[in-house]
């Protein structure tokens, strides 16, 4: 099951990726206090991780440090659609929808 699904904006390609109101807070790993937690995404068909820090800023979540090599690896654009799902394993994977599919 999908953590969170988001459209993209230019915003989240540029600077960071902030996290959709609905996203399962629970399936991330627990931030025991701490205002930013690192933890490895695979992405892309070769299954590259990439580590990246999932911040809280005013009250919301982001993804910052990290996400803007996954942008440029993937060559993401606004529009399309990314879904981060907790694999079996316990690991993260991030996959992508085109959008302009």
């Amino acid at each position: 099951m999908e953590i969170f699904i988001k459209k993209l904006t230019s915003v989240d390609i540029e600077r960071q990726l902030e996290l959709p109101n609905d996203t399962r807070i629970e399936d991330l790993p627990p931030f025991h206090g701490s205002r930013d937690i690192e933890f490895p995404i695979k992405f892309g068909h070769d299954g590259v991780e990439v580590d990246v820090h999932c911040s809280r800023i005013a009250g919301r979540l982001a993804f910052t440090r990290g996400w803007v090599e996954i942008t440029r690896n993937l060559r993401l654009n606004a529009g399309d659609v990314v879904a981060l799902r907790k694999e079996d394993n316990g690991r993260y994977k991030m996959t992508v929808r085109s959008g302009s599919a």
